[in-house]
C-alpha cells in the first residue's frame, strides 16, 4: 500500500496534463439582429455541451475541430476550425504591454531644476471639496459654492437615451378588372319591327336600342341632355358618341407614423425605465370619387421594474373618419347603376332635374353621381380608446402575471337616402349609434421544474371578459347585450431534450367555460398535444424528423358585437334588392347553447440543415350546436340549428437558403391547402335555410351539403341530363330551384420568394386557387337590360340552334333569332326568362393566379446607425387571371362575411402602387 501512496502525486500531475489538454473554442457570439446578445445559449450538438455568452457575447465553450455550434434556436451555426488550450484562451484575453522604463521622481529632481508653477493648488487660494462617501471617475458638473471653494459632481450611473423612428407611406390605387360591357347600342326596344331610342322621361330601362353610330344630339334643349336628344343622322347632325359613365378613379392616400422612445439606462444595457410614444395619420383613398377615411392614432406604452416586479401600461387612442361605408349597400348601389348606365346618356352632366329630384336615366334607376351627394362631410365615425396594465413576477421557477385591458368604442353609422332614390322615394334618414365596452382580466401562474434534460412546467389561467354592447337606430328601437364569461386553463407541459437522438413533449390541460348567457356552461374541455423528434436520422447532421398530433375541445358563443342586419337581404329577391337597408338587430344573445368544437389533428414536420423543412397536417373539426341568424315573426333572432364538420389538410415547404452567399441569399417557401365543409345535421323544419344572399338565390345550410352551397333556377331536363326545349325552340326554364354551385376551391397553393443581395430585398407573393363555383349575377342582369358585352355581340345572331330535346325527346331542330325586332323586347334571348334568368346558366369556375405583392425594399447605413434609412416600393394585385368574366372572385357579396359564392355587383378588388420610407434615429 506504500508503494501506492507514493504513486499518487504522479497520478495527480498525470491528471492535471490531461484536463489542460482538453480544447476550447471561444468567440462573440450574436443575435438575430447581428449584435453582441449576453446569455445566448451555445450548444455543442456533437459533445452535447452548452454555455451562456457573457454581458459582451463572449463564450468559452469545448469543442474539437469540425464540431457544429448552434444558437439563436438553432437559426445560427457554425463550424468549429479553431481550438486552443483554455490556459491560451484566457491568457489573450489579458492585454500585453511591453517593460516600460522606470522613472523616479526623486532622481529626476537631483538632475533637473524644478520649475515654479504659478498656477498649482498650492498656492492657490481656492479648493476643491467633494461629496464624502465615494470617489469621482468623472465629472458631470463644477459648481463655485463660495470665494474660494468649488463643488465637483460626478456622472451618474444612470443616463437618459432618446431613439425613435419615423416611417412615411404613399399608396396610388385602381380599380382591378370589372364585366366588360358594349358600348354600340343606346337606350331603347323594338317597335313594329324598328328600333328606337327611348328617353330618360320614359323609364326605359333596357339598351336594345339602336346603333349609335345611326344617331346624332339635335342641339335642341332637353332637361336629361345638354346637347339635345338623339335623333336620326342627316344633313348636320353629325353621329353621335359614346358617353363614358365610368365611376372609378384613380386615387392617392398617405399614411404617416412617428414613433419616439425615451429610456433610463444604467449599467450601459439594463433599462430601468421606457417610455414609448407613436402618433400616426393615415387617408385610404378609395378608387370611387371623393369617398376616403382618416385615421388619426396616439400610442403610450410605459414599462419599468419596481421591487422586482415588471410593470407595463399602455393607452391607445384611435379615430377613423369616413364620408361613407358599405353598411347599407351604398357602393354595391352606385356601382351598378354606373354599369347599367346606358352609352346614351352621361351620368355627370348634372344630378338634378330642374324640379330638384334625380337625374338618371330610367325610372328604376339612380345616378351615381345623386348618391354620392351629401351634406355632412363626413357619414361614418369611430372612437376607440384603450387602457392596458400587466404586472408580473417571477421566483426562480415560479411566474406569475396580472393584465388588465379596458377598451371603449363608440361607433355611429348615418345611413342617407335623398327624396326620389329608387326604392326610397321619400328619402330616409337613419343614425345608427353602437357603444362597446369590453373588460379584459387575465390573471395566470405557472411553476416550471427543469432538469438537465427533463422540463416540467404546470400553469394556471383565470379569464374573465365583460361586455357591454348598446346598439340604436333613430328609425327602430334600442338594443342592449351584456355577457360576461369566464374561463379556467389548466395546463401541465412536459418537454424532454438529451441534445443528441430525441425530443418530445406533451401538452394536458382542462378548461371550464362559464357565461351569463349560455344555456349550459361547460366543465369539460380537454385537450391533448404531443411531440416526438428523431434528431440526425440516417445520420446526417441537423436533419430531424417531427411527428406531431392534438386534440382540443372548445366551447364559444356569437360575437354579441358583431351586428347580423345584413341578413335583411334575405328578405327581398334579386331584383327588389332597392328596397334593401338594414334596421333590425338580433333581439338577444341569451338562452343559446354553446357552440362546441371539436378538433383533431395529426402531421408531420420534416427538417434538413436548419435550411428546409417540409410540414404537413391534416385537421377534423366538428362543430356542434352552430348557431345562424333567420327571421321569426319579423324579428332578427339567432338559433342553434346544425352540426357540420371542416376537415381538409395543409402541406407546407419552406427553403430559407436555397443560394447563400456572404452577401446574397435566396429562399422559397409553398403551401397547398384543401378542405370541405359538410353539414351533418340540421334540427327539424330548418334544413334548406338561406344563410345568404337573396331569397330567389342564395347560399343555403342544406343537411348532406357543403355548407354555403349556392342555390338558385336551373333548366329542365329529361331523365338522360338532357335540357328540354320548349315549340319556341328555347330552353325551358324549371320550376322551383335546386343547389347549382360550389364555391369551395378544389385546392388553394400560395407562393413566396425572397431574394436579398447585401442591402437590397425583394419579395414576391402570389397564389393558385383551382376549382370551386360562384353565380355571376352581374352578369346576369347586364345580360337582362342588354349592357354586357355579350348581348351586344350577339343580339344580331340568326337561326340558331339550342342543344337539347323536345319534350318527344326528339332532338331539338328549331331555329331562333336572339334579338328579333318583330318580337317584344321581353322574347329575346336575355329577357324571357326575368331579372336573373336561369341562374344555373350564369354559374362559372372562380379558379384564378393572383400576383399578390412585389416589395422591392433597401437599408442603407445612416453615420453609426445600421440600416437606419429604409426604402421600400411594392404593388398588389399587379396581375389578376381568372376563369369567370366578373370581378375577383374573392369579392364577397356586399362585403358581408361567409358570402363568397354570390357576385351580384360585387365590388372590385383594387391595384396598389406604393413607396414607404422609413428612418431610424
Amino acid at each position: 500500500m506504500k508503494k501506492v501512496y507514493l504513486l499518487l502525486p504522479v497520478f495527480a500531475v498525470q491528471f492535471a496534463f490531461s484536463q489542460d489538454s482538453q480544447r476550447y473554442f471561444s468567440g462573440t457570439f450574436y443575435n438575430e439582429k447581428k449584435k453582441p446578445q449576453n446569455f445566448l445559449k451555445i450548444f455543442n450538438k456533437n459533445k452535447g455541451v452548452y454555455e451562456l455568452t457573457d454581458e459582451k457575447g463572449f463564450a468559452i465553450i469545448q469543442a474539437d475541430v469540425n464540431d457544429t455550434l448552434v444558437w439563436n434556436n438553432g437559426k445560427n451555426i457554425q463550424v468549429v476550425y479553431g481550438v486552443y488550450e483554455l490556459k491560451n484562451i484566457l491568457e489573450r484575453q489579458i492585454k500585453r504591454k511591453s517593460v516600460e522604463n522606470i522613472s523616479s521622481k526623486d532622481y529626476d529632481n537631483l538632475i533637473k531644476k524644478p520649475k515654479a508653477d504659478e498656477f498649482s493648488i498650492e498656492k492657490s487660494y481656492d479648493s476643491l471639496r467633494k461629496s464624502p462617501g465615494y470617489t469621482i471617475s468623472a465629472v458631470r458638473k463644477l459648481k463655485l459654492k463660495s470665494d474660494s471653494t468649488y463643488k465637483l459632481k460626478k456622472q451618474p450611473e444612470k443616463f437618459l437615451v432618446f431613439n425613435g423612428s419615423f416611417s412615411t407611406s404613399l399608396d396610388i390605387k385602381n380599380r382591378n378588372r370589372i364585366p366588360q360591357t358594349q358600348n354600340r347600342y343606346v337606350q331603347g326596344r323594338s317597335e313594329n319591327g324598328s328600333l328606337v331610342w327611348k328617353g330618360p322621361e320614359t323609364g326605359e330601362m333596357f339598351s336594345f336600342g339602336p346603333d349609335i353610330s345611326m344617331l346624332g344630339y339635335s342641339g335642341q334643349p332637353y332637361e336629361y341632355d345638354i346637347n339635345g336628344q338623339l335623333v336620326n343622322v342627316s344633313n348636320g347632325i353629325f353621329p353621335a358618341k359614346a358617353y363614358n359613365n365610368n365611376l372609378f378613379k384613380t386615387t392617392v392616400g398617405y399614411s404617416n407614423q412617428l414613433n419616439v422612445n425615451a429610456i433610463i439606462k444604467s449599467g450601459g444595457y439594463n433599462e430601468d425605465a421606457r417610455l414609448s410614444l407613436s402618433i400616426g395619420q393615415q387617408k385610404d383613398q378609395m378608387y370611387f370619387v371623393d369617398q376616403f377615411d382618416i385615421v388619426n392614432s396616439f400610442k403610450a406604452k410605459f414599462s419599468t421594474e419596481i421591487l422586482k416586479f415588471k410593470i407595463n401600461a399602455g393607452f391607445n387612442y384611435e379615430e377613423n373618419k369616413a364620408t361613407n361605408t358599405n353598411r347599407i349597400g351604398l357602393f354595391n348601389r352606385a356601382y351598378q347603376n354606373s354599369l347599367l348606365t346606358p352609352i346614351s346618356f352621361s351620368n355627370q352632366q348634372n344630378a338634378y332635374l330642374s324640379n330638384g329630384l334625380q337625374r338618371s336615366y330610367g325610372l328604376l334607376a339612380d345616378n351615381p353621381e345623386f348618391i354620392f351627394m351629401q351634406e355632412n362631410k363626413y357619414n361614418y365615425y369611430e372612437n376607440v380608446r384603450q387602457l392596458n396594465f400587466d404586472v408580473s413576477r417571477q421566483w426562480r421557477g415560479f411566474k406569475f402575471n396580472i393584465s388588465q385591458a379596458y377598451d371603449n368604442q363608440n361607433v355611429m353609422h348615418r345611413d342617407v337616402y335623398q327624396i326620389s332614390t329608387t326604392g326610397f322615394q321619400n328619402g330616409l334618414y337613419n343614425i345608427r349609434n353602437q357603444k362597446n365596452e369590453f373588460y379584459n382580466s387575465n390573471i395566470s401562474a405557472s411553476y416550471e421544474l427543469q432538469g438537465r434534460h427533463l422540463k416540467n412546467k404546470f400553469g394556471l389561467n383565470h379569464i374573465l371578459n365583460d361586455r357591454k354592447i348598446d346598439v340604436s337606430h333613430s328609425l327602430d328601437r334600442n338594443y342592449f347585450y351584456q355577457r360576461t364569461s369566464q374561463d379556467y386553463i389548466f395546463n401541465y407541459n412536459l418537454d424532454y431534450d438529451n441534445y443528441n437522438d430525441i425530443e418530445f413533449g406533451v401538452n394536458l390541460g382542462n378548461s371550464f367555460y362559464v357565461s351569463n348567457t349560455s344555456l349550459k356552461n361547460n366543465y369539460w374541455l380537454p385537450k391533448v398535444n404531443g411531440y416526438f423528434t428523431f434528431k440526425d436520422i440516417f445520420g446526417w447532421n441537423n436533419t430531424d424528423f417531427q411527428v406531431l398530433g392534438a386534440y382540443t375541445q372548445l366551447a364559444a358563443e356569437p360575437e354579441i358585437s358583431k351586428s347580423y342586419s345584413s341578413y335583411t337581404t334575405t328578405q327581398f329577391s334579386a331584383q327588389d334588392s332597392r328596397f334593401y337597408f338594414p334596421l333590425k338587430e338580433v333581439e338577444t344573445f341569451k338562452n343559446l347553447t354553446n357552440i362546441n368544437v371539436k378538433e383533431w389533428k395529426t402531421g408531420f414536420k420534416f427538417m434538413i440543415n436548419y435550411k428546409m423543412n417540409l410540414t404537413a397536417e391534416y385537421f377534423d373539426r366538428k362543430i356542434e350546436d352552430d348557431v345562424f341568424p333567420l327571421f321569426e315573426n319579423q324579428n332578427l333572432v339567432l338559433k342553434n340549428l346544425a352540426n357540420h364538420t371542416y376537415k381538409g389538410y395543409e402541406v407546407n415547404f419552406n427553403y430559407d437558403n436555397i443560394y447563400r452567399r456572404y452577401d446574397f441569399a435566396i429562399g422559397s417557401k409553398v403551401s397547398f391547402f384543401k378542405y370541405r365543409d359538410i353539414v351533418n345535421r340540421i334540427n327539424s323544419g330548418y334544413n334548406n335555410l338561406m344563410i345568404s344572399g337573396f331569397n330567389d338565390i342564395y347560399k343555403t345550410l342544406s343537411e348532406g351539403q357543403v355548407l354555403g352551397a349556392v342555390v338558385g333556377s336551373y333548366y329542365q331536363r329529361n331523365a338522360d341530363g338532357k335540357v328540354i326545349i320548349d315549340d319556341n325552340g328555347y330552353p325551358i326554364k324549371a320550376s322551383g330551384t335546386k343547389i347549382i354551385a360550389d364555391p369551395t376551391p378544389d385546392f388553394v397553393m400560395k407562393f413566396s420568394h425572397n431574394i436579398t443581395y447585401k442591402m437590397f430585398a425583394l419579395d414576391i407573393n402570389w397564389e393558385w386557387k383551382k376549382g370551386g363555383q360562384v353565380w355571376n349575377g352581374t352578369q346576369t342582369v347586364l345580360d337582362y337590360y342588354g349592357r354586357s358585352k355579350a348581348s351586344g355581340d350577339e343580339r344580331n345572331i340568326k337561326n340558331y340552334v339550342f342543344e337539347g330535346v323536345n319534350s318527344n325527346g326528339n332532338v331539338n331542330q328549331i331555329p331562333v333569332d336572339f334579338y328579333n325586332p318583330n318580337q317584344s323586347v321581353s322574347e329575346n334571348r336575355w329577357t324571357r326568362y326575368g331579372f336573373h334568368g336561369v341562374a344555373e346558366n350564369y354559374v362559372q369556375k372562380s379558379d384564378y393566379v393572383r400576383i399578390n405583392d412585389i416589395t422591392f425594399s433597401a437599408y442603407f447605413d445612416v453615420g453609426k446607425f445600421r440600416r437606419a434609412l429604409g426604402v421600400s416600393f411594392y404593388v398588389n394585385n399587379i396581375f389578376l387571371w381568372q376563369a369567370n368574366n366578373g370581378v375577383d372572385s374573392d369579392q364577397n357579396f356586399y362585403d358581408f362575411d361567409n358570402s363568397r359564392g354570390l357576385d351580384f355587383f360585387n365590388l372590385p378588388s383594387f391595384k396598389t402602387y406604393g413607396c414607404t420610407v422609413s428612418f431610424k434615429f
